[in-house]
C-alpha cells in the first residue's frame, strides 16, 4: 500500500537520523525474541511449582494478563470516542474486526501456547518462520498482490531448513523427531498469524482509530481467555497466584514483553520503512535461539544450527528483495511512514504488533 509523493503528512526525513533511532528497533528485535523463552520458562515453572495439583500456568491467565494490559493502554485514550467510532462501523467492518481479532488475538496465541508446551522454543521458532511465506501466498490469492520476486528461493530455505534436523534426528541419528501434536498446533498458530496478517492489512485499510482496531479487540480476547478460566479451572485460578507467577506474567511478560515490544515496534515505524523493519526484525530468530539455549539450556545441535541459518536466509532473502523494491519507489529514502499518523495506512498497519504480522519476522 503506498502513500502519494505529495502527501508528507506523517513522513519524516531519513537525512535527521541518528544512531539512536535504532534503538527502538533494537528493542523490539530483543523483546520479540524472548517472547517464546518467556513464555516457555513460565510454562516449566508452572509444571514445577503447582498449586493443589493444577498447573498455575495456562494459555487463559497469561494471555489474560497481557492482553488486558495491551488494550487497556490502547483503549484508554480514545474511550470518549469509543462509542461513536463503532457506531460508524458497517456489519461487514464488524464481522471483519472480529475475525482479526479472533485470528490474531485468540487461535494465534492460544496454539502459540499448546504448541510451545510440546516443542522446544528453537523448534517452534523454526515453524513460525513459515507465516511470512503463508502470508504473501495468502495476499497473492486473496488480495491479488504480487508475489515478491525472491518469494520461491525464500521458501526453498525456510523449508530446507526445517526439515534438515528433522531428518538429521530421525535418519542419521535415530532419535525422535518433535511431537506431531505440537508441530500441528504450531501448524494452526501459523495459519492463524497469516490470516491476521491479511485481515490486519484490511483492517489498515479502513483508517479505524487505535482504540477500535487495537484497543478494543484486544480487552475482549483478555475477557474471553478469563471466561474460559473460570470455566475450565474455577476463580482459583486466578486467587491461588503466587509471587512468582504475578511477577513473571504481569511484570516481565505482560509489560515489559507485550507492550513494550507494542511501543518499541510503532517506535520503530517512526524511523524505517517497512521492509526495513521486516529485515532486521528477522534477527528475532537468533535471539529466539541463543536466549532458549542460553536461559533455557536447550541444546543446540549442528543440524538445528544450520537450519537456523537457512531459515533466517530465507527471510533476510525475502526481506531484502523488499528494501530493494521500496529502494527503487524511494530512491532518495527521503521519506518514511509515520505510525503515529492516524490518515497513514501504513501506520495503522504499525500499530499493533499483531496487525503487522506478529510472527512475520
Amino acid at each position: 500500500m503506498e502513500l502519494p509523493m505529495a502527501d508528507r503528512i506523517g513522513l519524516v526525513s531519513a537525512r535527521r537520523m541518528g544512531w539512536w533511532a535504532w534503538l527502538p528497533l533494537a528493542l523490539y528485535v530483543l523483546l520479540r525474541g524472548l517472547d517464546a523463552t518467556a513464555l516457555k520458562w513460565l510454562q516449566l515453572q508452572g509444571a514445577a511449582q503447582g498449586l493443589n495439583g493444577v498447573n498455575p500456568i495456562s494459555f487463559c491467565n497469561v494471555f489474560f494478563v497481557a492482553q488486558l494490559i495491551v488494550g487497556l493502554a490502547t483503549l484508554a485514550p480514545g474511550r470518549k470516542r469509543l462509542a461513536r467510532d463503532l457506531g460508524s462501523l458497517a456489519g461487514r467492518d464488524q464481522l471483519l474486526l472480529a475475525l482479526h481479532g479472533g485470528l490474531g488475538l485468540f487461535l494465534g496465541p492460544v496454539a502459540t501456547f499448546l504448541a510451545l508446551d510440546a516443542l522446544s522454543v528453537i523448534s517452534q521458532t523454526l515453524l513460525f518462520a513459515l507465516v511470512l511465506p503463508l502470508s504473501a501466498l495468502l495476499a497473492h490469492w486473496l488480495l491479488h498482490e504480487s508475489l515478491p520476486r525472491a518469494f520461491w528461493p525464500s521458501l526453498a530455505l525456510m523449508l530446507t531448513g526445517l526439515l534438515l534436523p528433522q531428518a538429521t534426528m530421525a535418519m542419521a541419528w535415530g532419535g525422535a523427531m518433535d511431537q506431531l501434536g505440537g508441530v500441528a498446533w504450531a501448524l494452526v498458530g501459523v495459519g492463524a498469524f497469516a490470516g491476521s496478517a491479511i485481515t490486519g492489512r484490511l483492517v489498515a485499510a479502513r483508517r479505524w482509530p487505535l482504540a477500535v482496531s487495537v484497543g478494543l479487540p484486544s480487552t475482549l480476547a483478555a475477557l474471553v481467555f478469563a471466561l474460559i478460566a473460570l470455566v475450565l479451572y474455577g476463580p482459583e485460578h486466578f486467587l491461588l497466584l503466587r509471587l512468582w507467577w504475578v511477577v513473571g506474567v504481569i511484570g516481565v511478560y505482560g509489560l515489559c514483553l507485550s507492550l513494550g515490544r507494542e511501543l518499541a515496534l510503532r517506535a520503530a515505524y517512526r524511523q524505517f520503512p517497512v521492509a526495513k523493519v521486516s529485515l532486521w526484525g528477522s534477527l528475532t530468530i537468533v535471539v529466539a535461539a541463543l536466549s532458549a539455549t542460553w536461559l533455557l539450556g536447550e541444546p543446540l545441535a549442528w543440524p538445528t544450527a544450520l537450519g537456523l541459518v537457512l531459515v533466517l536466509a530465507g527471510v533476510g532473502l525475502d526481506g531484502a528483495a523488499r528494501v530493494r523494491r521500496d529502494h527503487a519507489d524511494d530512491p532518495d529514502h527521503s521519506l518514511h511512514p509515520n505510525p503515529s499518523d492516524q490518515s497513514n495506512p501504513l501506520g495503522q498497519l504499525a500499530q499493533s504488533d499483531q496487525t503487522a504480522g506478529r510472527y512475520s519476522l
